[in-house]
């Protein structure tokens, strides 16, 4: 009776273990998120959003952040001037987590509508440097808000209905989907998160790090 108990404890933890392994190896779409994803049907067609020449930089950080976050506003004036300071050697790979702020998944549909039109950089910055103004508007004026943004963002040069379009398609929520999981990848606990080499950067350390490994 207990070598029957204990042949049967045995298939159990296989069993257990079987499914595990099935389970992680679901999971895993082998997608590596400390790389630069080309666009495709699960990214709703729409590639990263990069500032700087990542083709020729000699360091490429990956950046989560939240448009609704003050602490990443802070540090887009700090990394936008890295980037201008070392010129092509910098490349910054931004992608869009949410966390729940109030406007903020709005404003994040809206960066990547502009981006569609090229115009992402400057919406970008436009979201975190006006981020007092639209994270606490009502919901009926926020995106009178947003079209005002793509407006000056694009210097009057973009197309405002596709804008307002895109900002509630399919492709920009699968976009935004797929950033969202590569910051569950990384095990993403709070914004900004910066990684470097396949590690994350404690923020305190960002600025002295990229220095010491840009030639």
């Amino acid at each position: 009776m207990k070598r029957i108990l204990s042949a049967v404890g045995i298939l159990l933890v296989a069993i257990i273990g079987l499914i595990i392994i099935i389970n992680s190896t679901g999971n895993d779409d082998g997608i590596s998120p400390d790389s630069i994803i080309e666009p495709s049907e699960q990214t709703g067609n729409i590639p990263e959003k990069i500032i700087g020449n990542h083709d020729e930089a000699s360091l490429i950080v990956y950046e989560y952040a939240d448009y609704g976050c003050s602490h990443c506003a802070d540090w887009n004036r700090q990394m936008n001037e890295l980037v201008k300071k070392h010129g092509g050697k910098l490349a910054i790979v931004f992608r869009g987590y949410n966390l729940g702020f109030q406007n903020g998944l709005g404003a994040a549909h809206a960066a990547t509508a502009a981006q569609i039109q090229g115009y992402w950089k400057e919406y970008k910055d436009l979201l975190f440097a006006n981020q007092s103004e639209w994270i606490y508007a009502e919901k009926k004026d926020v995106n009178d808000l947003f079209i005002e943004y793509f407006k000056e963002a694009s210097n009057d040069a973009g197309d405002t209905e596709k804008f307002k379009d895109d900002m509630n398609s399919s492709d920009v929520k699968k976009r935004l989907d797929f950033e969202q999981k590569m910051g569950k990848k990384v095990n993403l606990q709070g914004t900004p998160l910066f990684r470097i080499n396949g590690e994350n950067v404690p923020v305190g350390d960002l600025v002295e790090t990229i220095e010491k490994l840009i030639p």
